[in-house]
């Protein structure tokens, strides 16, 4: 049987006094070192970037699905953070931001420029990159050569928060749904966030079930230490903590995207309107489980009622007062885009979308009198 050096501390301790340990003779660092109980403290750095919102450093996540703002509200965190701005009536830490423009375009530099015009702030230590920089599975990676590149700036404050919108633009040739793959752009965001000491923030997309969170593999979501999703709900965009590692959670905040133009008066963007200050939400009714065609109906419902969904003029007794509603027509439109039905042909689209209305009333998720129908 071999001999098991650890359970006999003795030699263990005799192998450690006749040179192991030493290079050359000499003591030198281990590769991990060991703390010991009586020496562990707390870290000294804040544990925020935002109060409550916003950890000071590791990796997170802001996600949604397309056009509910996720790069207005990015742009909008990493402009009050460079000017020490308040945040949704939360406290900022003043820190340099570098925001990776991996997906925006050309338009971005607008974007950018009339939300800095709307805050009020000139020269603050936000900085640009319009490239997109290679973080994920594919050879040779950019990782070292962004860390060089910010490094080489010169920043005269530290960065402290590295944005980078979108995680799949820096990811291409990934595969999202494999743990091994995405896992190289963890590996890569975590080098950045401690190159820095900087907290790295993804800007990411929710998967086609948007209440699974999300888009791919779930190695993402258990590597950040914070996420915000972001939907759309009666007009206004509302943004969710739903995962804060070391701090409280579920906590929301809205906003409205408001039309500004350039000082110059020559161009015009939305900005970020801050609509309250970010406190607990309210606990919410467990909604029953959807699947297939119900669950289809129930997301065009409510990106309809979004897009398309008016207050009736009228009051009723029948219909909430200051609610918005579309009509049955409408909602079968949209369920029809998003593919209720396997086929085309106008019976089977009917008789998906009847079944499918008639188990969200059986839920009590939506309400309907005459032709107007309303979430519940």
């Amino acid at each position: 049987m071999a001999h098991n050096p650890i359970s006999d501390p003795d030699d263990w301790r005799r192998r450690l006094e006749r040179g192991h340990g030493k290079v050359n003779g000499k003591a030198h660092k281990p590769r991990f070192e060991l703390i010991p109980l009586v020496e562990i403290e707390p870290d000294e750095a804040p544990e925020f970037r935002i109060e409550r919102l916003l950890p000071h450093c590791g990796l997170a996540a802001i996600y949604g699905p397309p056009s509910c703002g996720k790069t207005f509200l990015a742009i909008h965190m990493g402009l009050c953070l460079a000017g020490g701005l308040s945040f949704f009536g939360c406290a900022t830490g003043r820190c340099a931001v570098v925001y990776i423009a991996a997906e925006a375009g050309k338009g971005i530099k607008k974007r950018i420029a009339i939300a800095r015009d709307h805050l009020g702030i000139r020269a603050a230590p936000f900085y640009l990159i319009t490239a997109a920089p290679n973080l994920g599975y594919r050879t040779p990676h950019d990782c070292n050569a962004l860390i060089e590149s910010i490094t080489a700036a010169n920043i005269a404050m530290p960065v402290g928060v590295v944005i980078i919108d979108t995680v799949a633009r820096v990811t291409a040739g990934t595969d999202e749904n494999k743990a091994g793959e995405f896992g190289v752009f963890i590996g890569n965001a975590d080098a950045i966030a401690r190159a820095f000491g900087a907290l790295v923030v993804g800007v990411h997309h929710s998967g086609k079930d948007e209440s699974r969170g999300m888009r791919g593999s779930n190695v993402f979501n258990g590597a950040t230490d914070c996420e915000w999703s972001l939907h759309k709900e009666d007009g206004m965009h509302v943004a969710t903590l739903h995962k804060m590692r070391d701090g409280e959670d579920d906590i929301e905040f809205s906003f409205r995207l408001e039309r500004r133009e350039l000082s110059n008066g020559q161009t015009t963007c939305v900005v970020v309107e801050q609509s309250d200050v970010a406190s607990a939400s309210p606990p919410k009714p467990k909604r029953p489980s959807l699947k297939g065609a119900a669950l289809i109906a129930w997301h065009a419902l409510i990106e309809a009622l979004d897009e398309v969904g008016t207050v009736p003029p009228a009051a009723s007794n029948h219909v909430p007062g200051n609610t918005r509603t579309v009509t049955v027509e409408q909602w079968r439109d949209y369920a029809k885009r998003r593919g209720i039905s396997a086929s085309d042909e106008p019976r089977a689209l009917n008789a998906a979308f009847q079944r499918a209305l008639e188990k969200l009333i059986e839920n009590k998720m939506v309400g309907i009198w005459n032709r107007d129908v309303w979430r519940v």
